[in-house]
């Protein structure tokens, strides 16, 4: 009796541990920013859009860069009003993926500009982590 006891603990572990390994990403929507040339007014170097994210849920963002052979690398900031809420470069790191674990219900900013003002082409999917 004990060992069968002892063998129903170890499924249900297993089970339990490969569940957190086995999150589903839901895609919600893909970014393409595209800029071949450099603009002497900055706002034109840049790609901006407004979404909506609900408190409680993970979010993924992931970039693919240098399509066409574009040397840029996409640089994301998400705002909420004029507070920076996440980006994917701090200091001289920059991150292809990162998380966002949404504190509040509210439309947040999405900015997308190149790295050291480069021309670039880079897709940026977002995903919600489930």
């Amino acid at each position: 009796m004990r060992r069968i006891t002892f063998i129903i603990a170890l499924i249900s572990a297993f089970f339990g541990c490969s569940s957190a390994y086995g999150q589903k990403e839901i895609f919600i929507k893909q970014i393409a920013f595209k800029l071949a040339n450099i603009s002497d007014v900055d706002y034109e170097n840049e790609y901006f859009l407004t979404m909506k994210f609900n408190k409680g849920s993970t979010y993924k963002f992931k970039i693919i860069n240098h399509l066409d052979n574009y040397a840029g690398q996409a640089i994301i900031e998400l705002m909420d009003a004029n507070t920076l809420i996440i980006t994917n470069q701090f200091n001289e790191k920059y991150y292809e993926t990162f998380n966002f674990v949404c504190n509040k219900t509210a439309f947040y900013d999405i900015l997308v500009r190149f790295k050291d003002k480069r021309p670039g082409n880079s897709l940026i999917d977002i995903l919600l982590v489930q």
